[in-house]
């Protein structure tokens, strides 16, 4: 059920409307049924402990372990009761470091990442109260000014900011819809389209636009993933 092709006028070619519909509903059914915060349970609400989580979550995320595998350390770390600013100040490093060698992180990854969790919770209490909110109201609710304190506080790069980005947008309204570089190639490579508002208006609400971000997350990480899609969406 091909169709048209829409010129974007920079010498590449988008899908029909039609199949953009389809490579959006193979997405969803086949890795979509849920957000990564949502597959890990964290409370979508804006509470302190949510957001660390996400925080979090987009660590273990920006590493070179399937999406999966972050989810899995993630529910491993909170089983651990290490899921609280409070709680990861008191694990240190040296412990969180060990848990992501057992669940089978690079070890290029795993000080960056154990060193990103324990400076953030040392920040997020000494100069945000704890609380990941009072940093967005530090900003002023502005998200060139959001994602540049979360990279100071946590000395992060930007793929953790945009993580974190990519989950908080449904709490943070500032910030949807947003995609990054890594939702952008996936949606390059299925012929979708390539700006956030395009891509938003392919599904029904904010929560399937997150779902929909995840999935093109996920696909990535799928060997044989962009050719399931378009198998399931039948379309070449």
């Amino acid at each position: 059920m091909t169709g048209a092709k829409k010129d974007t006028g920079k010498g590449r070619q988008t899908a029909s409307d039609t199949d953009q519909k389809h490579i959006v509903g193979a997405l969803l059914k086949r890795y979509g049924r849920e957000s990564l915060s949502e597959e890990a349970e964290i409370h979508l609400k804006e509470s302190p402990h949510a957001l660390f989580q996400m925080f979090q979550l987009a660590a273990l995320t920006d590493a070179r372990v399937t999406p999966e595998t972050a989810v899995r350390t993630f529910v491993g770390m909170r089983d651990r009761k290490w899921s609280t600013a409070g709680q990861v100040l008191r694990a240190g490093a040296d412990r969180i470091a060990g848990a992501l060698r057992d669940a089978g992180y690079p070890e290029g990854d795993v000080r960056r990442i154990s060193t990103a969790m324990t400076d953030a919770a040392l920040h997020l209490q000494e100069d945000h109260g704890g609380d990941l909110g009072e940093l967005r109201e530090d900003a002023g609710r502005d998200p060139e000014r959001e994602r540049e304190l979360l990279r100071h506080f946590a000395n992060v790069d930007d793929d953790v900011v945009d993580a974190f980005c990519r989950e908080a947008q449904l709490l943070w309204g500032e910030l949807c819809p947003f995609v990054d570089k890594k939702v952008l190639d996936a949606a390059d490579r299925l012929h979708l389209d390539q700006d956030a508002m395009s891509l938003r208006a392919l599904v029904d609400d904010d929560r399937e636009f997150v779902r929909l971000v995840d999935a093109l997350v996920r696909v990535r990480h799928d060997e044989d993933g962009y050719h399931q899609v378009r198998e399931l969406a039948r379309v070449r």
